[in-house]
């Protein structure tokens, strides 16, 4: 029955925008980037493509962003987009019926984010039908596909670096995702390494979140109460989290004090470094991501080369380049 009212819900949620006429290469140059069957001809003669789109979250604003991202780039390369969402309480198991549904659509490609290596059966199956994959953020490791993101272990290393200069002794909290997934994995080793190396009057105090900024909320609470004015520092693997802190710390009294980071680069976090109340953020180029992932997309259904792996820089923004991060990631549209 759960699989039943999850495929009701997945199929009530595709949103289609149509465009025709994409330019076609004939360059077999590069990792397996020959067209499928299932392309087609417009009245000119010309391909077009149709790619289905997976996102992770509705209501999450860096993949709304990514989104965008990509929506905007497939309407300027003419390439017919189909988008469903994942269930947050079925992420594979939705997973595995979006697969089925774009196989069903006979689509060309699949763009996805927010993997696991539990969604390479899916991966596979697409896969043998075809289909070209294209993944964003964190990694399948299924093989035979293209991948986009950040350096997520050296970026938080930065922000290690970076309140390691900047804090006095003390405690430091740090705000874990799903430490299942590779990202958030790698986010908390980056940090805690670099600030293990060069700080040793620095305690570290660990919040296992899951991404859910109410789970943040209520763990740097428990730690006010345990530790009080003793916090110098808050680390979240993602904004969400450092978001939460902020609100916690403002209750307690001892924004003052501690210096918070997050990760990501969602719009409201530049609002609140905008404001003072976010010390920085290890910005991570969301709406690039989507728009590279989308270029990746139709360049292997074209026939051209593209590398299976790439890797886009993050910068920590502060209150002294927030307005230049903002227009050169894209933001602009975005934060009011």
């Amino acid at each position: 029955m759960k699989k039943l009212l999850a495929l009701v819900a997945i199929f009530a949620m595709v949103l289609s925008l149509v465009a025709c006429g994409g330019n076609t290469s004939t360059s077999n140059a590069g990792t397996d980037t020959s067209n499928n069957s299932n392309n087609q001809q417009d009245d000119q003669g010309t391909e077009s493509f149709k790619v289905g789109f997976v996102c992770p979250e509705a209501t999450n604003e860096g993949w709304q962003v990514t989104a965008a991202a990509i929506e905007d780039t497939a309407k300027d390369l003419d390439i017919e987009i189909s988008k469903l969402y994942l269930d947050p309480s079925d992420y594979e198991g939705s997973f595995a019926l979006a697969v089925d549904t774009f196989i069903q659509q006979k689509v060309d490609a699949i763009i996805y984010g927010g993997a696991d290596e539990s969604y390479a059966a899916s991966v596979h199956k697409a896969q043998d039908e075809g289909i070209k994959c294209v993944e964003i953020d964190n990694p399948t490791n299924a093989g035979n596909l293209w991948h986009i993101a950040v350096d997520s272990y050296a970026a938080a290393a930065v922000a290690g670096e970076w309140m390691a200069e900047e804090l006095e002794s003390g405690v430091v909290l740090v705000i874990n995702g799903d430490m299942a997934r590779t990202n958030a994995q790698q986010r908390h080793d980056g940090f805690v390494d670099t600030i293990k190396k060069s700080r040793n009057d620095i305690e570290i105090h660990e919040i296992y979140a899951n991404w859910d900024s109410t789970t943040a909320l209520s763990g740097v609470e428990d730690a006010i109460t345990r530790y009080g004015d003793k916090i110098v520092g808050a680390f979240s693997a993602w904004d969400g989290g450092a978001l939460s802190a902020v609100s916690a710390l403002e209750v307690a009294g001892l924004t003052e004090n501690v210096v918070v980071c997050g990760f990501d680069g969602t719009p409201t976090s530049m609002t609140y470094v905008r404001e003072g109340k976010l010390q920085a953020v290890v910005g991570q180029p969301l709406y690039e991501l989507g728009k590279v992932g989308m270029q990746t997309v139709h360049t292997v259904l074209t026939g051209g080369t593209a590398e299976e792996e790439t890797l886009l820089d993050c910068s920590i923004v502060m209150a002294d380049n927030v307005e230049e991060f903002i227009k050169s990631a894209g933001l602009e549209k975005f934060v009011n």
